[in-house]
């Protein structure tokens, strides 16, 4: 009876201290688990994956966790608030009506599968929207989306022409005039510049040579050298200002040329029935414009 008495304090105490042990064993296991969410959050960061940076930090920081490494997941939380960006998707048919039953997905993960107008989180950088509406060809449309942007609208509108996937861009967007025209016109500008050079510096004929003829006489007490810059200059007097017409005429009809591709270039968001081509040209001895038309 003793014995039993003297044993049963021992029991007490093993039962016990095993019971802490069993404890710390689970507080620490949550505590790694803590520090893990907090370091993968930062990775999760550090790479741009905003949304799942987020995930972790709210298990780092919840009530379970250390005070410190709790404390920090909660400022870092509060920051990816307001760091991560927001979308607003829309949808409409040809006549302009709104579509509600549109499956959306971003670089290939489901994000929404119906449209109610609701914003919606995702990762700041390029993406690749796509739009999939019964009865209608896919929508792709790719955007980039900046670090805290809220409620970017992505509007597609759906047609049904054709059968393969269409590249769509955003309703009320529309095509603006293309930068070549204008270099077209630049061109042109130069060459005008340059061929009215070419005729105010054009040497003037020498007395001692004869147009009608083409030919110089020498002067009396003339020297070779002399006589031989006398031709040279009275050739110049008569090629240097033809080149100068042909350069400055060719200059302006790239300037024609460009101002009319520049007024007469489609800018709508569809593609027009009829399309004029304007093809500036220019030979050695004459320029002009060839115009084309395309129904």
């Amino acid at each position: 009876m003793k014995m039993t008495r003297s044993l049963l304090p021992r029991l007490l105490a093993g039962s016990f201290a095993f019971g802490v042990l069993l404890t710390a064993t689970d507080v620490s296991a949550d505590v790694q688990a803590c520090l893990a969410a907090s370091e993968q959050g930062q990775h999760a960061r550090a790479a741009g994956k905003l949304r799942e940076a987020r995930e972790h930090f709210v298990v780092c920081g919840g009530a379970g966790c250390p005070a410190l490494v709790r404390q920090d997941c909660a400022q870092w939380n509060s920051e990816l608030a307001q760091a991560l960006p927001t979308v607003v998707f829309g949808a409409r048919d040809e006549q302009g009506r709104d579509l509600f039953d549109v499956l959306v997905s971003m670089d290939g993960e489901t994000i929404v599968k119906k449209l109610d107008g609701k914003a919606v989180t995702v990762d700041p950088g390029k993406h690749t929207f796509r739009f999939e509406a019964e009865g209608f060809p896919v929508v792709s449309e790719t955007v980039l989306i900046k670090e805290g942007e809220r409620a970017r609208v992505v509007d597609v509108m759906f047609e049904r022409e054709g059968d393969a996937e269409t590249e769509v861009a955003p309703a009320g967007r529309k095509k603006g005039h293309t930068p070549y025209p204008w270099i077209v016109v630049g061109i042109g500008a130069v060459g005008v510049a340059a061929g009215a050079v070419l005729i105010a510096t054009a040497p003037a004929r020498p007395a001692n040579c004869d147009a009608s003829t083409e030919m110089c006489s020498r002067v009396p007490g003339q020297s070779e050298a002399a006589f031989r810059k006398n031709q040279e200059d009275a050739g110049s007097a008569d090629s240097q200002p033809l080149l100068g017409y042909i350069v400055a005429g060719s200059g302006l009809a790239l300037v024609a040329g460009g101002l009319l591709w520049h007024f007469l270039e489609p800018t709508g968001s569809k593609r027009p029935s009829t399309a004029l081509r304007v093809m500036p040209w220019t030979t050695g001895r004459s320029s002009g414009v060839t115009l084309g038309a395309r129904f």
